[in-house]
């Protein structure tokens, strides 16, 4: 059975808001082995073995189709797609009218999944009518460790050398949630006066600085 607890976040702005939010509480990681230990419920027929060397194949096709610039559609499941950036020392800014970027190393930084409606909904409907709250009460977040002006400082420095950040950067760097971290660059990316912006949207959404 799936649990939740509620959580509130710290007060980013000090405006004495009290946001509060549900969060997963995780059982633990499966392991590979134990998710296809749990397969056999489904399939007795087909051997583990089989089962391992079919998920060995569908890693092995999707490195192979990503790697050649497909994007791939699992339909019911969702999509794969890569995450590309700069991975060399130069600036990130157009020097000029004439300047073509050349020579810049780039690479693959992640690889971005998106859940499709469908297998939302199917997991929505598998979780929610047995979804426990853990525990009574909102657990309040500790103060965090940096300002909202050192986080952006942080941040802007991840920018400047790599071109943009993306949301778990953001989080790890600043030591804040995913949940946390999204909610504040979502007030941040709405500020016009704040130096960073979004661009892009859902898995391929990150934050640059803002031009002036």
């Amino acid at each position: 059975m799936a649990k939740y607890k509620l959580q509130e976040l710290p007060d980013f702005n000090n405006d004495g808001k009290r946001k509060v939010y549900p969060k997963m509480v995780a059982n633990r990681t499966l392991s590979r082995k134990e998710f296809i230990d749990k397969m056999q419920g489904y399939h007795r027929g087909i051997s583990p073995s089989t089962t391992e060397a079919v998920l060995m194949d569908v890693e092995d096709m999707l490195v192979r189709m990503l790697s050649m610039g497909y994007n791939v559609n699992l339909e019911g499941l969702g999509t794969f797609s890569l995450s590309l950036g700069f991975e060399d020392d130069k600036p990130t800014e157009m020097q000029g009218d004439d300047d073509k970027m050349a020579y810049r190393k780039v690479g693959v930084r992640d690889v971005n999944f998106k859940a499709s409606p469908d297998f939302i909904q199917s997991v929505k409907r598998e979780t929610d009518p047995d979804l426990e709250r853990e525990m009574s009460g909102v657990k309040q977040i500790l103060k965090q460790k940096y300002t909202r002006e050192e986080r952006i400082a942080r941040a802007l420095d991840v920018i400047d050398e790599n071109g943009f950040i993306g949301l778990t950067d953001y989080a790890y760097i600043n030591n804040l949630s995913r949940t946390a971290a999204s909610l504040e660059l979502k007030e941040i990316s709405h500020d016009e006066t704040a130096p960073i912006r979004s661009v892009g949207q859902h898995s391929h959404k990150v934050w640059v600085r803002r031009k002036k």
